[in-house]
């Protein structure tokens, strides 16, 4: 296994891809037509993972774009507070930061609806890459919905590519949305592409079979380390996740039990975990062990990025559910 990069270099991670404004339902378990009120958060998978990292102790930065609007400054702003590095993160006039709005219906209706006609974020350059700390970060990670649109697809690809001339670990979040893409295939050629340049891949039962073009697991998997990663996680929800390496059995790692919400950023707090203890050095089932007790805290709370746990809120969880420590 590629261990990370040394801890010297300036970030731990540097995450790459979509930002926008959330808006949840403040009501819950209504649909749209009853909603009276929203709350706005931060979110989008990159943008997700760098808070949930940083909360976790972690240097992190950012490569976004937001436009030159009050929703580029509702995210950024929330950042710096956070003490996510943003001086990467380019404004791009004519365009406008991305929304989200969501309702939540537990225990398993989480409508969400896209607003990225324009969106900054899509409009990334290999330029803006350039300039961002790539080689100075300990891992990068990308997502498969920065590959939806150019010019961002050349510049995540270029991303990938200059973290491995630099040895700096490449972790991948496949991040299907199919919103974002004229059809499944499309995704699929780019994610594979994308995938050989990775370390690990992290992404769902569904994530993956939209990646492979199958919904048989074993063969998904297959065609998914045969993009030349060292190891996929697989994220399984409420029952887990799972480990797979080439040429070696899977690891599953066990669940917390816990009360859902909301289920959305679940997986961007699991991969918030997973990457503080791969940078800790850990066997990745541990690693995935803390992504599976910091995607169970996100999924009690109500949004993403604004409630991703603390190092210590993670460990008073584990402790009151009886377990060992991580």
């Amino acid at each position: 296994m590629t261990p990370a990069a040394p801890t010297q270099r300036a970030y731990d991670v540097l995450a790459i891809g979509r930002s926008c404004i959330d808006l949840y339902a403040h009501q819950i378990g209504v649909p749209i037509t009853a909603v009276t009120s929203f709350d706005a958060y931060v979110g989008g998978c990159p943008t997700n993972v760098s808070v949930g990292t940083r909360r976790l102790g972690l240097r992190s930065a950012l490569l976004t774009a937001v436009g030159d609007d009050q929703v580029g400054e509702f995210v950024t702003a929330f950042l710096n507070r956070e003490q996510v590095e943003t001086r990467f993160i380019p404004c791009k006039p004519g365009r406008r930061t991305s929304a989200v709005i969501l309702t939540i219906q537990p225990p398993d209706k989480f409508p969400l609806t896209f607003y990225r006609d324009n969106c900054a974020d899509r409009f990334l350059t290999i330029d803006d890459v350039a300039c961002a700390p790539v080689a100075e970060s300990r891992v990068v990670f990308l997502t498969g919905t920065g590959l939806s649109h150019e010019p961002a697809r050349a510049a995540t690809c270029a991303a990938a590519a200059a973290a491995r001339s630099a040895g700096v670990p490449v972790v991948v979040d496949i991040d299907y949305r199919a919103d974002q893409w004229a059809g499944a295939s499309a995704f699929a050629e780019q994610i594979r592409q994308l995938l050989r340049s990775a370390t690990l891949a992290v992404g769902t039962e569904e994530e993956l079979a939209a990646a492979a073009g199958t919904t048989d697991v074993a063969r998904a998997v297959a065609t998914v380390i045969d993009c030349g990663v060292e190891a996929l996680i697989l994220k399984r929800g409420a029952k887990g996740s799972t480990v797979f390496r080439p040429h070696l059995p899977p690891h599953d790692v066990a669940p917390f039990r816990i009360e859902v919400l909301n289920v959305l950023g679940a997986g961007d707090a699991f991969a918030s975990g997973f990457l503080y203890g791969y940078l800790q050095g850990w066997p990745l089932e541990r690693a995935a062990r803390m992504g599976n007790a910091t995607g169970a805290i996100v999924v009690t709370r109500h949004g993403c990025a604004n409630f991703m746990p603390t190092l210590d809120e993670v460990t008073a969880f584990v402790s009151a559910r009886g377990e060992e420590a991580i």
